[in-house]
């Protein structure tokens, strides 16, 4: 049986953001057997054209990075989204919009009727990039879950089992929405701890403040460990939040096998290394 595979739809503009999307992807590897495949893929001489229409012709879920320069690409407009829309009408691929940068989306009326990520439809890449990799965290997270309900789909031993397994995952994937929905927002791990002086939190908030103390070496240094302190605080929230999410999705899919040889008890192991990193 072929892998699951994603299928990455973006603009050429938005080629970094791409790789690092790919990078947190690659990180799941071990959690689950899965393809993914970008144009980067087409080798030399190749019709691009075919290629990627083939591609996409045997996906199984299809990102796609929402921004401006997606949004007026030509070939995706005329090609990518009517064939994408076609098929998840026809044979339920599962649309996964991710809103790369701030952009008119609202007033594309597809992307209004599919669930956009992040929660809130907050651009992963605002307040420049500061946020990115704790949105791509939990979104690789949700893609993992859905990839696993994907494969029981697709292991269903005869019809009657596909319909049965195609229900439950509707359901799983509609609970795993839910939780990332009522997740603490990532903002929210960045700010001050109420452990930090008035004076701190400035200087950690606004530059002005900040190179106001540095002229008091003293004080500098004070704030300095102050600011140090409360970054290690931020990080073990940031832990404790992606390991409750871990934790809430796992009551959902536990049942899932992920194939033969693989359980969700090792998917789950393999998700706390990636978070640890």
């Amino acid at each position: 049986m072929a892998h699951p595979k994603i299928f990455v739809s973006y603009s050429h503009a938005d080629a970094k953001q791409k790789e690092r999307l790919l990078k947190h992807l690659g990180a799941l590897d071990d959690a689950a057997e899965f393809d993914v495949w970008t144009d980067a893929q087409i080798r030399p001489g190749e019709k691009w054209e075919p290629a990627i229409e083939q591609a996409l012709s045997t996906a199984s879920v299809a990102i796609l990075l929402i921004s401006a320069d997606f949004l007026v690409s030509d070939f995706v407009r005329r090609k990518e989204i009517p064939a994408m829309l076609e098929r998840r009408e026809k044979e339920d691929l599962r649309l996964y919009p991710i809103l790369a940068k701030p952009c008119a989306w609202q007033a594309v009326p597809w992307i209004k009727e599919v669930q956009i990520r992040p929660v809130a439809a907050k651009p992963v890449w605002r307040s420049g990039g500061r946020y990115a990799d704790d949105e791509l965290a939990r979104i690789v997270m949700e893609l993992l879950a859905i990839i696993q309900l994907v494969i029981r789909v697709q292991e269903a031993a005869n019809e009657s089992a596909r319909q049965k397994a195609e229900l439950e995952r509707r359901e799983k994937e509609k609970a795993i929405a839910d939780v990332f929905a009522n997740s603490p927002a990532v903002e929210t791990i960045y700010l001050p701890t109420s452990n930090m002086t008035q004076e701190a939190r400035e200087a950690f908030l606004d530059q002005a403040s900040l190179e106001k103390v540095l002229t008091d070496a003293q004080k500098s240094r004070e704030i300095y460990r102050q600011i140090v302190a409360d970054a290690a605080k931020q990080k073990e929230n940031r832990q404790r939040i992606m390991q409750d999410l871990q934790s809430k999705i796992f009551e959902i899919t536990q049942d899932v096998t992920i194939n033969k040889s693989r359980t969700a008890d090792r998917a789950i192991n393999d998700m706390e290394k990636y978070i640890r990193r």
